[in-house]
């Protein structure tokens, strides 16, 4: 029979030892989803593809077929609460592009006070991007917004798009 008094069960480490390698394998863990983390949300592909300034397009199972643009007249106090509860964490709370998330985000979101030349655009083009989101590369930048035709009406869009525009014109005064 073995000796009792050196005698260990299996799988059993010292307390110190075992918290040393706790510690270590819980810094190892948090270095990992930090790394994947940072990496899924810099808005960078390192893939190499498509080339530079090509538009990406959604798989053909996220597709869905081109809503006809028939604009409709927003409301501005549910645009108002549409944009605070979906559109400022990116695009601020005045329009600036200045958003916690979109700090973060290289390039940063389209500034609807003093970005003229994306502003210049009708309605009906802007309403087609807040529908289909925006996908492009931009100089190995990945340019990137959500589509909100699933998650946002009809209605709720041109509500959306009219409150837009009001903080565009209000910034400019």
């Amino acid at each position: 029979m073995p000796d009792q008094k050196n005698f260990r069960k299996p799988n059993m480490l010292s307390k110190p030892l075992e918290k040393k390698y706790r510690r270590r394998l819980l810094v190892a863990f948090a270095c990992v989803v930090t790394v994947f983390g940072v990496a899924g949300c810099s808005g960078k592909d390192n893939s190499g593809q498509p080339s530079a300034g090509t538009e990406v397009k959604a798989p053909p199972n996220q597709q869905s077929a081109p809503e006809p643009v028939k604009k409709l007249e927003g409301n501005l106090a549910s645009g108002k609460e549409i944009y605070g509860k979906y559109c400022h964490y990116c695009h601020g709370q005045k329009g600036y592009g200045d958003g916690p998330v979109g700090l973060a985000l290289t390039p940063h979101p389209v500034d609807f006070v003093n970005d003229a030349k994306r502003m210049k655009k009708t309605d009906e083009e802007l309403y087609k991007s807040i529908s289909e989101g925006i996908h492009r590369q931009i100089g190995g930048e990945a340019l990137a917004m959500p589509r909100w035709q699933d998650i946002l009406t009809v209605q709720e869009r041109w509500d959306v798009l009219a409150y837009i525009r009001q903080l565009e014109s209000a910034g400019k005064k």
